[in-house]
């Protein structure tokens, strides 16, 4: 056996190449923080039929959004407990709430300019937004997902990770942060 060697080509790259662990991994992140902070909410387990507000119905109709109503349900079931979270985010975490909205923001542009709709230079198209919601809302859980998988402080229960981030996401979808308001 002789010397055996590994080659890769790399072309048109718009970001950094690293082999091994990348720098963002060392950083913290103010999601991950939240997320730890939900998770230690004492949360007893019930079947609840509680009903969105006319308002969620409303927004959910004007987005169309169908495939993420599970989504909305778990905020439902949490939504008390996300906003005592948010509370206590700032505490741990200087302007932690605004960061994670703010982040929550830009993904839903970066949504946008993924499926292509134009918001610079007119008003949003809710036609491609109605037809791109679930892909927009999916695309704005998973970027969420990588930047907690990402980081230093990541939290060790994955189901804590996959209901948080849900939770998060469909809370800024109720306060108006993602997707298009009626």
């Amino acid at each position: 056996m002789g010397d055996t060697k590994k080659l890769i080509h790399i072309r048109n790259v718009s970001g950094n190449v690293n082999i091994g662990d990348s720098p963002e991994y060392q950083v913290s992140s103010a999601i991950n923080e939240l997320l730890k902070v939900l998770a230690n909410k004492p949360f007893k387990f019930e079947i609840m039929m509680r009903r969105p507000s006319a308002e969620t119905i409303i927004k959910i109709n004007h987005n169309n959004l169908r495939s993420k109503k599970h989504v909305i349900k778990q905020y439902l079931d949490y939504s008390s407990k996300i906003e005592e979270a948010y509370l206590e985010i700032d505490s741990l975490v200087a302007f932690g709430k605004n960061t994670i909205l703010r982040n929550i923001y830009d993904l839903y542009y970066s949504a946008l300019d993924e499926v292509g709709i134009d918001y610079m230079s007119s008003i949003v198209d809710i036609n491609l937004i109605r037809r791109n919601s679930d892909f927009i809302f999916d695309f704005i859980v998973q970027k969420l997902k990588n930047t907690v998988f990402e980081s230093k402080n990541t939290p060790v229960i994955k189901e804590h990770i996959e209901l948080g981030v849900n939770v998060v996401v469909a809370h800024a979808f109720i306060e108006c942060i993602i997707l298009e308001n009626p």
